[in-house]
């Protein structure tokens, strides 16, 4: 099977797409968990994918990244929390560094 599908059973002719919160790379048997946090696997994925910059993830087997929230940024990749904003800055919901 390719990546992001699976097949447990010999001889089947047809893969199964991964679920959410797991990944399948090429060739799987049965999907892995997604058990890093600042990853996610949404449904169908080959591999775990980090949470993009603004974003983090402070859990294992998610689906997606959760945005920062107001008053918080994110400038690094792979995050599993955000930081503050510093006194006197912005920093809206996603923000990925302070003004």
């Amino acid at each position: 099977c390719p990546g992001g599908q699976y097949q447990s059973s010999k001889g089947a002719t047809s893969c199964d797409t991964c679920p959410s919160g797991y990944y399948c790379p090429s060739g799987a048997t049965t999907f892995t968990g997604c058990t890093t946090a600042g990853k996610y696997c949404p449904s169908g994925s080959s591999s775990a994918t980090k949470c993009a910059t603004g974003q983090y993830n402070d859990g294992t087997y998610q689906s997606s990244c959760k945005s920062c929230p107001g008053g918080q940024y994110q400038s690094s990749k792979g995050a599993t929390s955000c930081d503050t904003c510093p006194s006197g800055y912005y920093c809206p919901s996603g923000a990925t560094t302070f003004t």
